[in-house]
């Protein structure tokens, strides 16, 4: 007996079921004389369908020799109700540009790469809308997948006669479209990658360490990644992640990764160790699966990249260093801050507060020179940090800025002055990850306070 029909009640929010059809040498009917009505006559043209084109459509006009209809009239030229009720009669499948109401089908907006084709709909609700999500798909798909994609086409039937067991021939697949093959195929070295995958599958059981990779996570906003971070991000089969990375970013990752905090905070005695955090990320590694290793900020910005790169290489696997934008990039940027100035700010410093082992003198210098000051971790020693670099002469009206969760929506941010730095703190209650920014630049950062005495509190 078969089965009834699912009720309406328990279909899925999709409004339009997707599929794509082969049109080579279809007979497709395009209505119109417009701009609009050409380029999608160019569209269909394309996919190899045969169109006819019609200025106009009047009433009793045979319809049944066609498979598809797509009309882009100009206003009023044609009546729609009797072209619809005309098309559903010959069975023909009827698209009206932006008038869904109409529709039985509509078109996507697209993206081409090689056979990979990608269709982006809102269901007719906002075609424009589409057409931007297309353009953010455009940037975070490159060209090379389109290579991959004949690359895999290529190889097919040899990988099914060489591996006649499926699921073999799946790990196969999934292993190289996603690997080594696959990163010289982005990189546009298609002759290269063919020859990388006619190995692999000359020998598929021989050993592969897949290289590791180290990601910048950026300071927080997941649109601030990186095109390859995200595609890394989105491939991995574990990912171990610092206290600072987002769940923004996390969500990027596959919903089967295996995600590990791995995260130290200042002045967390319950943080895991370097060491640790070496041993994990070998462990991981030895595994066999994509491993990524997702560090806040930039990982070469201190990051411990170094420390990880080389336990990983002393026990013989590549490394991959990917870049981040670093957080006192991302905290300019949403302050809206240039942190060097002609005339005013020649150079700028990145430094960690954490090691106030009289490089204060150093940092002052810089900062009397024309510098600005990029101070990471420095919140709990502020009262010091500001002592210090007065002690070593620089001005105590000297514009400072601290930022709280860089680029989140939960960002926060305090002008003040360099003597008036640790009270501001203080008062705001800063408790998430803090940057100081110290410098003649930080004045275009709102009004200045002006400071109450020239004397930093004992802490």
């Amino acid at each position: 007996m078969p089965k009834p029909l699912s009720s309406p009640e328990k279909v899925s929010g999709l409004s339009h079921f997707p599929a794509f059809f082969a049109l080579a040498g279809v007979p497709v009917l395009v209505i119109g004389a417009g701009d609009l009505a050409e380029a999608k006559a160019r569209l269909v043209e394309r996919a190899g369908a045969r169109v006819a084109r019609w200025p106009d459509w009047a009433p009793g006009a045979d319809l049944t020799g066609f498979r598809l209809i797509i009309a882009a009239p100009e206003a009023g030229s044609v009546d729609l109700p009797a072209l619809r009720v005309a098309a559903t009669a010959a069975r023909v499948p009827l698209n009206v540009a932006d008038r869904p109401e109409f529709c039985d089908f509509i078109l996507p907006a697209i993206i081409e790469r090689g056979p990979v084709t990608i269709a982006v709909s809102t269901g007719g609700a906002s075609p424009i809308l589409a057409r931007l999500l297309r353009a953010v798909l455009e940037k975070a798909i490159p060209p090379g997948y389109g290579t991959l994609a004949r690359l895999a086409g290529a190889f097919r039937a040899r990988v099914a006669a060489a591996l006649p067991d499926s699921t073999e021939r799946k790990a196969f697949w999934e292993k190289h479209l996603s690997g080594a093959v696959a990163d010289l195929a982005l990189a546009g070295n298609a002759a290269a990658a063919e020859a990388a995958l006619a190995d692999a599958l000359a020998s598929p059981s021989a050993p592969d360490r897949l290289p590791v990779a180290l990601v910048g996570a950026g300071p927080g906003d997941p649109d601030l990644l990186t095109l390859r971070a995200a595609r890394l991000i989105a491939a991995a089969d574990i990912i171990l992640y610092d206290a600072l990375v987002g769940d923004g970013v996390l969500r990027l990752a596959k919903r089967e990764a295996k995600l590990i905090p791995v995260g130290k905070r200042c002045g967390d005695r319950t943080s895991m160790t370097q060491a640790a955090i070496n041993d994990a990320l070998l462990a991981a590694a030895c595994s066999g699966g994509r491993v990524v290793r997702l560090k806040g900020g930039d990982p070469g910005v201190f990051g411990r990249a170094l420390e990880e790169i080389t336990h990983l290489e002393t026990h013989g696997f590549q490394v991959e260093l990917v870049p981040g934008v670093t957080a006192a990039l991302g905290a300019a940027a949403a302050l809206r801050c240039s942190l060097t100035q002609r005339g005013v700010a020649r150079s700028l410093t990145l430094a960690t507060a954490q090691t106030l082992d009289g490089s204060a003198d150093h940092w002052a210098a810089l900062a009397k020179a024309g510098g600005t000051l990029a101070l990471y971790m420095g919140k709990a020693a502020a009262g010091k940090l500001a002592r210090d670099l007065i002690a070593e002469g620089l001005d105590p009206a000297t514009p400072a800025v601290a930022v709280e969760n860089a680029t989140l929506p939960q960002q926060r941010e305090v002008a003040t002055t360099l003597s008036e730095l640790p009270l501001a703190l203080a008062e705001g209650a800063f408790d998430g990850p803090t940057l100081l920014l110290i410098g003649a630049a930080l004045a275009q950062i709102g009004a200045q306070a002006v400071p109450q005495s020239e004397v930093i509190p004992a802490e």
